[in-house]
């Protein structure tokens, strides 16, 4: 008579509690995990702030030689009230591109930006940051791009987009700034002050 081999195998009970033990790590690393991709998004964020800040910086530099008044700091033209006049400022005087507008004015999470050859539209979800009217005569600390969850300067942030209450970026005139945590959005004493035309350009 010939014996059967037993073949090895999980039986039921063992395998649920595998998969048991496979949840519960999941969901342990799950918050480091977004975390970590919260403050790369961040880090994204800071740098399409940057890119904002550089253009500027040579609108400026441009006008200021040539005695130019429809372009500049946004506080310094006239005609300069919302996000959409500063981005067709950057586009019209070919400082920027209007598909290096759709990409600098956004980050992940937010709408994308409608770019053609000629223009870029924004709108307000789909623009991430807060710019304010920066001029001149503002001194270098003056806070100059925000995320839009740092609705109101010095108070506690939104749950607005972008990254909501996961922390924030700043970046003032002179073109330094950070990354910063939640609990630190009434620290103005490290953010910086506001300029002297205290309202953002609207969305």
């Amino acid at each position: 008579m010939k014996l059967l081999k037993r073949i090895a195998a999980f039986t039921l009970v063992e395998l649920l509690v595998v998969i048991s033990i496979i949840a519960i790590l999941a969901s342990l690393a799950l918050p480091s995990i977004t975390g970590a991709i919260v403050k790369a998004q961040m880090g994204q964020a800071l740098s399409n702030a940057r890119q904002i800040h550089t253009s500027v910086i040579t609108a400026v530099g441009d006008a200021a030689s040539t005695g130019a008044t429809n372009f500049g700091w946004p506080g310094d033209v006239l005609a300069m009230q919302s996000i959409q006049n500063f981005a067709d400022m950057l586009i019209t005087n070919d400082f920027l591109k209007p598909q290096d507008v759709a990409k600098v004015f956004t980050c992940a999470g937010m709408k994308s930006i409608i770019a053609t050859t000629n223009s870029a539209t924004l709108a307000g979800d789909s623009c991430a940051f807060n710019i304010y009217k920066v001029s001149d005569s503002d001194p270098g600390v003056s806070v100059f791009i925000t995320t839009q969850n740092l609705g109101t300067f010095g108070q506690a942030l939104t749950t607005n987009l972008p990254f909501k209450e996961n922390g924030f970026v700043l970046l003032r005139k002179a073109g330094d700034g950070a990354v910063y945590k939640k609990s630190q959005a009434t620290e103005t004493n490290i953010l910086g002050v506001l300029p002297a035309q205290t309202t953002p350009l609207t969305q």
